[in-house]
C-alpha cells in the first residue's frame, strides 16, 4: 500500500477542508505532517477542535506573528479559544491565512465522534478559499442503525428515503453522499479486515468521485477509485 496520503488525496497548495464523520482531526494532522516536509503548513478549524499535540498553537495571532513562527517551524495551528475550551475559527480570517502558508488545512465539520454524518443547512462550514474538500467516512458505521452511527440521523434517513431504525448499507451511504454533493474526494477510514475492504470497494463503486481507503491508525492506505 502507498503511504503518502498527500499524493493519494491530491492535496495541492492552498486550502483543503475536511468534513464528514469521525477521524477528521487525525486525517488533518497526518496530512499536515506529510506536507510539512515540502512546505509551510497551517492547521485550523471553522467549527471546533481539540488543541493538536503535534505543533504549536497561536490564539488570535496577527499575520506578522504567524509569519515569524513559520520562519522557524514548518507547521503551526492558528485558532481562537471557544468558551468550551476547544479551539474555534481564527479571528484573522481564512482569506488571510491562505496567504501566509503553502498549505492550509481546515477541519470544517463536526460529527460528535460518530463514523458518519449528514448535514444541516448551515453545515459544513467550508471556507470559500477551499480548493479541495475531503469527506471522511468511518467504515464502522456500516451495518449499524442510522440512529446509532450517524450524526443528524433524521437528515440522513430523509436523504435516503428510509427510517432511523434501518441499517446503513453501502447503497444508503452512497445515495446520501451523492445527494449532498459536498466533497471532491473521500477517505474511508478504520478498515481492518478483508470484509471491510470489500465494503469500501462497494461504496467506492457507487460514488462518482475519487476514493482513498485504509487505516489512519495503521498508516496504510490505497486508492479504490
Amino acid at each position: 500500500m502507498k503511504e503518502n496520503l498527500v499524493e493519494l488525496l491530491q492535496i495541492k497548495k492552498g486550502m483543503t477542508s475536511i468534513i464528514g464523520g469521525g477521524g477528521k482531526t487525525t486525517l488533518m494532522l497526518v496530512l499536515a505532517q506529510e506536507l510539512a516536509k515540502q512546505g509551510k503548513v497551517l492547521v485550523t478549524t471553522s467549527t471546533k477542535i481539540l488543541q493538536p499535540q503535534i505543533c504549536e498553537t497561536l490564539l488570535d495571532p496577527t499575520a506578522d506573528e504567524i509569519r515569524e513562527v513559520l520562519t522557524q517551524k514548518q507547521m503551526l495551528c492558528v485558532a481562537s479559544l471557544h468558551a468550551s475550551g476547544k479551539l474555534c475559527a481564527p479571528s484573522i480570517g481564512f482569506a488571510k491565512l491562505s496567504e501566509l502558508a503553502d498549505y492550509v488545512l481546515v477541519e470544517a465539520d463536526g460529527s460528535k465522534h460518530l463514523p458518519l454524518k449528514a448535514h444541516a443547512s448551515f453545515e459544513p462550514v467550508i471556507p470559500k478559499e477551499t480548493n479541495n474538500t475531503i469527506c471522511v467516512i468511518g467504515i464502522d458505521g456500516l451495518g449499524k442503525k442510522i440512529s446509532e452511527a450517524c450524526h443528524r440521523p433524521k437528515i440522513f434517513a430523509k436523504l435516503v428515503g428510509t427510517t432511523e431504525d434501518d441499517l446503513i448499507t453501502p447503497d444508503f451511504l452512497a445515495k446520501a453522499i451523492r445527494k449532498e454533493a459536498l466533497a471532491q474526494r473521500f477517505f474511508i477510514n478504520k478498515i481492518a479486515t478483508s470484509d471491510e475492504w470489500k465494503l469500501a470497494q462497494e461504496i467506492a463503486a457507487l460514488l462518482d468521485k475519487p476514493v482513498v481507503a485504509g487505516s489512519l491508525w495503521k498508516g496504510e492506505y490505497r486508492c479504490l477509485l
